[in-house]
């Protein structure tokens, strides 16, 4: 899971990380994904060079129409100019545009305009 806190957080080893992610994409995609869902959302979006869907579950913040959300792995640089991107919301599959705001402390803001 990536943090949307400012505060930076030793990372798991990387097949921890593996394995927290498919646990929590698991919860998220099922009909129990209320247990994580207020927090944590799939974000899908197409990798820039490869073409191929990637999906992740990162945490978010919501306001109204607009998802924001902290990453600090290098994955957000797919998200070139202005991408298309689907997130699964609390069980809704909704489409956005994700916009990637300038990086500060290592850390970069993804704001998500959800369409629809």
């Amino acid at each position: 899971m990536n943090e949307a806190h400012t505060t930076r957080h030793p990372q798991p080893p990387r097949p921890v990380r593996i394995l927290i992610n498919t646990v929590v994409t698991t919860i998220l995609r099922s009909r129990w994904h209320s247990i994580r869902s207020s927090q944590l959302l799939l974000l899908t979006f197409t990798g820039h060079k490869s073409g191929k869907a990637f999906t992740t579950p990162i945490r978010y913040a919501q306001e109204g129409e607009i998802l924001r959300m902290t990453v600090i792995y290098p994955w957000w640089k797919n998200l070139v100019e202005e991408a298309t991107v689907h997130v699964l919301l609390r069980g809704q599959m909704r489409t956005g545009i994700a916009e990637v705001l300038p990086e500060k402390d290592g850390e970069v803001v993804i704001k998500i305009h959800l369409q629809g």
